[in-house]
């Protein structure tokens, strides 16, 4: 039984190896990548110097913990320095390289689940003498990496409250909400001017439309806002049929010959300003956009951290009952409880 189980275990660090293998050489293949690329054109001097320096001990690191991989056991063993690597290096190269760093660290990730997966698999196959000692280092690897987790998405979080006080106090010491509320303001101002000027022109629509004057008066029946675009041209129309108009039609067309031009000075006066008022607050916010996609980026960073979170507490979940498989069995072959 016991040769039975090492041929179904080195089965499965043949099929491992090769998938181990292959994601090695590919990571391998991204640090060569990172090592050869440019710092983009925008980086300061002072922080380009630290970016150089942190990629040479990034990738030097990397590189030889990697390169000292050849096999899935061996992966095992390098996995916790694989994680202070990925953890505690390449914090300047998120300025310059975030994309590239990104990738290694996805990968190096897959690799650690890899692992765990490929040690699931041999403990499914019952070996006798796994040592718990070895679930217990896991165990703890996963503790520790779960709370560096934790601690890291609670700084992204006081930092992206700390930006968005930054915001609020930007925005505000350039005065963004009272110019919204004066642009809010006109705006209604203009509207109800505009509503009360287009309710009065319309009842002239019918004795117009019956007159078939063509031109002008086309476009004021499509439009009654022609009256305010053009307000010289109504008026002008609206004196040359005066005459022929009823008693109803005749007091709102004297309404409109004596109120309309300042109206309609009133309404284009309004919108000149709000034009420069939103002017104004498109200005704040271009000047603003920087900070909010700061704060998107590490709003991200918080999802990642979440996701990474639940992926480490999963993990740990299955080696906790992996645990309690292993001492479950060590304590019916000694006959007797083991306390944790």
């Amino acid at each position: 039984m016991k040769e039975e189980e090492e041929r179904r275990i080195q089965k499965l660090k043949e099929k491992h190896n090769k998938r181990v293998k292959k994601k090695i050489k590919e990571i391998l293949k991204r640090i060569d990548k990172l090592e050869k690329k440019r710092l983009p054109k925008d980086v300061d001097e002072q922080v380009a110097r630290l970016v150089e320096n942190d990629r040479r001990n990034y990738v030097r690191a990397l590189r030889h913990a990697l390169e000292s991989v050849g096999d899935i056991d061996d992966l095992g063993k390098r996995l916790p320095d694989l994680a202070k690597l990925h953890v505690g290096h390449g914090k300047y190269l998120l300025i310059a390289f975030e994309k590239d760093i990104y990738t290694i660290n996805r990968l190096l990730k897959e690799l650690s689940e890899d692992y765990a997966e490929y040690y699931g698999e041999v403990m499914a196959e019952g070996l006798g003498d796994v040592e718990p000692e070895l679930l217990l280092e896991e165990e703890r690897r996963i503790h520790k990496l779960l709370e560096e987790a934790r601690r890291d998405r609670d700084q992204l979080r006081e930092a992206v409250d700390r930006k968005r006080g930054e915001l609020q106090e930007f925005y505000r010491d350039r005065g963004l909400d009272k110019l919204e509320e004066e642009i809010a303001s006109l705006n209604a101002d203009a509207r109800r001017i505009e509503l009360e000027v287009r309710s009065k022109a319309s009842k002239l629509h019918k004795p117009i439309k019956r007159m078939r004057l063509g031109g002008f008066a086309d476009e004021f029946l499509e439009d009654s806002g022609a009256a305010i675009e053009n307000p010289d041209e109504f008026l002008a129309m609206v004196r040359k049929i005066l005459n022929d108009l009823d008693d109803k039609h005749r007091k709102t067309a004297n309404w409109l010959l004596k109120h309309l031009p300042e109206k309609a000075r009133t309404i284009k006066e309004r919108r000149r300003k709000l034009e420069m008022l939103q002017e104004r607050k498109d200005r704040i916010l271009e000047e603003g956009a920087t900070r909010e996609k700061e704060i998107w980026e590490l709003e991200r960073k918080i999802e990642e951290k979440e996701a990474e979170i639940r992926k480490l507490r999963h993990q740990l979940e299955h080696l906790e009952a992996q645990l309690d498989g292993v001492l479950s069995r060590l304590e019916e072959i000694l006959g007797e409880k083991i306390e944790r």
